[in-house]
């Protein structure tokens, strides 16, 4: 019964470190989300104003740029973004599920453009084809970041090589919440950039004709390249908000959790002594009965 005193307490003193490393890991995502938060809600409108300004020009002039050419689908690129770390509960692995998913049911060959140590641990043993993988991120946006990976991404569109781009990520939606996404990133879709800017005006926005100079051409060759850099950035930014959330979730989970079993360990162990003292008394009361006798 001692010895069993003793396991006890070791257990709690270990549960207790614990406990202390998940507190801290609480406080340092908790931290780091309202850091990432800022960026995600200063970086939404510009990009809602962006989308919504690509959406009267598109419905306004001839839209015959190369980023909104519709081709035969015979490859499609998935760029697929997760954290490059865990301990975020379902996170990760709900997105890696999900691209999966959409590679096994693809009717065409799938090229898989990865952001994140966790997808890229996942996919890189498995002979697929990888167009790139970026696992240095560390949870932190960068436009620097984001262009150079539009810029990539643009470039297999434009060049043939891949014919649509897919985007897969977690939205954040509020701290204990988001969801996953699957959305078309090229060929642009003039239709949903024009829906957009009708919801807007439908809400009050105004109705506004544009004059394009020099010329619809000139005007796209500047703002698409934008657009796709800001959509990309907005991505990153969004996976990486739910990322420290949902780490944040999971670490005061745990840490809930070690107090309840330290208290029920605690609980145990007093019993275990108490079971022990009374043992000791009883020992005692019968030595002395013995020699009485």
């Amino acid at each position: 019964m001692a010895e069993n005193v003793k396991v006890l307490r070791r257990r709690v003193r270990s549960i207790r470190n614990t406990k202390q490393i998940t507190r801290a890991m609480e406080m340092v995502s908790a931290a780091k989300l309202r850091r990432a938060q800022d960026l995600l809600l200063a970086g939404r409108p510009y990009a809602g104003k962006l989308q919504e300004l690509l959406g009267h020009l598109a419905s306004s002039a001839d839209t015959d740029h190369p980023l909104f050419a519709q081709r035969d689908v015979r490859r499609r690129l998935v760029v697929v973004v997760t954290a490059d770390r865990g301990l975020a509960g379902a996170f990760n692995a709900q997105i890696i599920k999900r691209a999966e998913a959409v590679r096994r049911n693809s009717p065409v060959p799938v090229t898989l453009g990865i952001i994140g140590k966790k997808a890229n641990d996942y996919f890189k043993g498995r002979g697929l084809d990888i167009a790139f993988a970026i696992t240095d991120m560390a949870g932190r946006v960068s436009a620097t970041r984001s262009r150079e990976v539009a810029e990539n991404v643009t470039q297999m569109f434009m060049s043939g090589e891949v014919d649509e781009v897919t985007l897969i990520y977690n939205r954040f939606i509020s701290t204990i919440q988001y969801v996953q996404m699957e959305e078309q990133l090229l060929p642009l879709d003039p239709e949903s950039l024009l829906g957009l800017a009708a919801d807007h005006a439908a809400h009050g926005g105004r109705q506004v004709d544009y004059i394009l100079e020099p010329s619809p051409k000139d005007v796209f060759t500047s703002l698409l390249p934008r657009f796709v850099a800001s959509k990309i950035y907005i991505t990153l930014a969004e996976t990486f908000t739910a990322e420290h959330a949902a780490r944040m979730v999971s670490m005061s989970a745990a840490t809930k959790n070690c107090e309840e079993l330290i208290s029920s360990l605690t609980l145990r162990m007093n019993k275990a002594r108490q079971a022990a003292i009374t043992k000791e008394i009883l020992e005692i009361v019968g030595g002395a009965e013995a020699l009485k006798g």
